[in-house]
């Protein structure tokens, strides 16, 4: 081919997108005109559309009345039809300042009906919007009490969630024969199982929130518009308002989608936020896991680079007077958004087969120039459309009709949310199923942790040792047993509750902690510790577990157990390594020790140290990075610990599985900052694998700031004997205790498989 044949070639495809365009043109003047004649008084015709001829025609008939509630964060949208006919339509807007929640929603729907001569007691049904359920199927639900229990638990807090106890709450003032919907809640999900994986083993995408109740009403009415069936298009909708998303449409389902806390900017949501620059930020602890949060929920996107939540009133800044440096800034945040849909538009249209259509939809849509902006991005052989505004209202009417006539909601909200968690439970086993390595995990070399849940699933896919629990009346105690007993990949371990039966078993009863005779039994006894020391003796337990026993009483049970073993003397050296789980830090960082000795000279620290390291290298600690705490980071006379610090360092260097410094403030141990700024010329930067601690006093105060202050999750054991013992701390969660029966579970296996070795 030669240039001219590619210039004409060229110019084929510029006449083709013009046509596309046109077509674009076309549809785009028909849904303005079908959303310029939703008008009280008169058929909605979006309504018309989304039912169809036939339902549409049944609705003339019989002339379901419907009250539509779409709750937003400072309105609440109220709708409501006789048959297909709009009667009213309002924007409830909250007063800054006024209180809001259920009660004053549901007074102010109430008001305002009465106030607009409308009898709530005529009303044959209520479409609500749904808020953050569990996941589900699209279509409609009716509205039951097991949406309100699951709403009780969204993992966030939105407006959204009010519509549904809205609901409930004026239909008990109808009366039970009242017909309650909800359609696409917010909690939607259709993606493909591809579609579900990021990149992460430990992230996956639920798929929402992308607006599926708009987007979804969009692809209807364009099929309706075109004349074919939603499942023969290949669409993508992109919803531009408040909140931005994206979605692909295929065979009626929404495959793949992009939303504001992924890849699309909102107007008060961010997108696509650079995570190595993030996690660099978080390692200098310029920025925490509260900054990460506002910027992804509330305070992103227009909120932090313009200031605004309103394009619409971005624009006309521009126009009526912005300065010279205030218009430059507009057109920067323009293109930015302009860049990131189109950008979004052309990831989701990645399919084997060829888009038929890319539709814009929502508040923007009604800015023309800014989408044919967007248009102009889009290199793909596709009309380009708007729907200039939401069909939401429309779409939730159409759903509560299509229910009175008995053609959908024929599931259960909680038969398609139970069949949905199953396949979805089915998903991530497929997932978690290695594909390269060995197949031995127990001789494969273990990577080091960077996350206690590691620990966790390492310990439920080896051995299962029997650990006795001492004085087994204790609440956190059983329950992190339990959870232990019911890991994915099975128990991690076999478990001997040690105590009185009667109060023992009454309260497994009570936490539902299954006492099978197999993964947990009760030994009825009035002294656990003598029955725990037994037990280790006989061999019918690998370890021990302090529960509502003092830590002085289960130490002496255990070195009684060693001193019958033949193991004490002044070889012997008990020390307390935890683990610590710090949001916003990328690896666990080791403490030692901060619960067993009281106040340890240098030879004693160093063999703390000793016992550290071996634990640390079993784990898969190569080279542990070690800091020698002290107030100081140069040896000063004044600051004892400073000097001992510096004498455990230097009898350190030279080993080959150890970096070591001392002495060596906690800043500087924790802070790639500090060290930065006070340029510490040390192999350690604030990145510290250990912390070797001076005494009890300081080891404790470093423990409790990490658990009570940073919201640390910990996993600790004493070491130094035959096995590690798990002594946890009564003000430690279930969370804790879990991930300290894990690691001692590991610990155990690992020595295990390294003599079977």
């Amino acid at each position: 081919m030669d240039w001219t044949q590619l210039r004409q070639r060229i110019q084929e495809g510029t006449e083709l997108r013009r046509a596309l365009q046109a077509a674009g043109d076309a549809l785009t003047s028909e849904f303005e005109g079908l959303l310029a004649a939703c008008r009280p008084g008169e058929e909605d015709p979006v309504l018309v559309r989304l039912l169809g001829p036939d339902l549409s025609a049944l609705v003339r008939k019989v002339r379901w009345s419907s009250l539509v509630l779409n709750p937003g964060s400072t309105s609440t949208k109220v709708t409501v039809y006789n048959g297909l006919v709009l009667l009213a339509s309002d924007e409830l807007r909250v007063e800054a300042g006024a209180p809001d929640g259920l009660e004053e929603r549901v007074a102010q729907v109430a008001g305002w009906l009465e106030s607009s001569g409308l009898n709530l007691l005529e009303v044959t049904g209520i479409a609500a919007r749904g808020g953050l359920m569990a996941p589900v199927a699209s279509g409609t639900y009716r509205i039951s009490e097991r949406m309100l229990e699951d709403l009780a638990h969204a993992a966030v807090s939105h407006a959204s969630n009010l519509g549904v106890p809205m609901a409930l709450k004026l239909g008990e003032r109808i009366g039970p024969d009242v017909v309650l919907t909800t359609t696409d809640p917010v909690t939607v999900d259709e993606l493909e199982p591809a579609e579900r994986l990021t990149g992460s083993a430990r992230i996956r995408n639920d798929g929402t929130p992308v607006h599926y109740l708009n987007q979804r009403a969009v692809a209807e009415l364009v099929a309706q518009t075109l004349g074919a069936r939603r499942s023969e298009l290949h669409l993508v909708t992109c919803h531009m308002g408040g909140g931005m998303s994206a979605a692909r449409h295929l065979d009626g389902r929404m495959l793949a989608v992009s939303h504001g806390f992924g890849g699309m900017p909102s107007a008060n949501r961010s997108g696509a936020l650079p995570l190595q620059h993030i996690l660099r930020l978080m390692e200098s602890h310029s920025y925490s896991l509260d900054d990460l949060r506002r910027d992804v929920t509330s305070a992103g996107g227009l909120v932090a680079l313009a200031g605004t939540h309103d394009f619409k009133a971005l624009f006309e800044f521009a126009e009526r007077g912005a300065s010279p440096a205030q218009q430059e800034k507009i057109r920067l945040v323009t293109e930015f958004f302009v860049a990131r849909i189109a950008g979004c538009i052309l990831s989701l249209s990645a399919a084997e087969r060829p888009l038929d259509l890319v539709v814009l939809t929502g508040g923007l849509a009604r800015a023309a120039d800014f989408c044919r902006r967007i248009a102009a991005r889009l290199p793909l052989p596709v009309p380009v459309a708007r729907v200039p505004g939401s069909v939401e209202q429309s779409a939730l009417a159409a759903g509560l009709l299509k229910a009175c006539a008995e053609q959908e909601a024929r599931q259960t909200y909680v038969e398609v949310r139970d069949r949905l968690a199953i396949e979805r439970e089915r998903l991530e086993a497929v997932a978690e199923v290695p594909i390269f390595g060995g197949a031995d995990p127990a001789r494969r070399e273990l990577r080091a942790p960077s996350r206690l849940d590691e620990v966790v699933r390492a310990a439920a896919t080896g051995a299962s040792p029997t650990i006795a629990l001492v004085g087994a009346d204790c609440d956190e105690a059983l329950l992190a047993i339990k959870e232990a007993t019911e890991q994915p990949d099975g128990p991690m371990a076999r478990f001997l509750l040690l105590g009185p039966y009667a109060a023992v078993s009454q309260l497994a009863w009570e936490l539902d902690v299954p006492i099978d005779d197999q993964n947990i039994a009760i030994v009825d006894t009035a002294n656990p510790v003598a029955t725990a020391t037994e037990l280790l003796v006989a061999g019918l337990a690998d370890t021990v577990m302090k529960g509502n026993a003092t830590t002085a009483e289960v130490l002496k049970g255990y070195l009684g157990y060693l001193k019958a073993r033949g193991l004490t003397g002044p070889h012997l050296r008990l020390s307390h390594l935890g683990f610590f789980e710090i949001p916003g830090r990328p690896k666990l960082v080791a403490v030692t020790d901060a619960a067993m000795n009281t106040s340890p000279d240098v030879p004693a620290r160093e063999a703390i140290l000793e016992n550290a390291l071996g634990a640390m290298h079993l784990l898969g600690f190569r080279k542990p990075k070690v800091a020698v705490i002290s107030a100081v980071e140069k040896p000063s006379k004044a600051v004892l610990s400073s000097l001992e610090g510096q004498e455990i360092a230097q009898a350190f260097q030279g080993r080959e599985d150890v970096i070591i410094e001392g002495p060596l403030s906690v800043d500087l141990a924790l802070s790639p900052s500090s060290a930065h700024e006070k340029r510490y010329p040390g192999r350690i930067q604030g990145d510290a694998d250990v912390l070797l601690v001076p005494d009890i006093d300081a080891g404790n105060a470093i423990y409790k700031a990490f658990t009570v202050t940073s919201g640390a999750t910990t996993a600790g054991v004493i070491i130094g004997g035959e096995s590690p013992i798990i002594l946890t701390s009564r003000g430690d969660s279930a969370r804790s205790k879990l991930c300290s029966i894990a690691l001692a579970v590991l610990l155990i296996n690992l020595r295990q498989a390294g003599r079977q070795s």
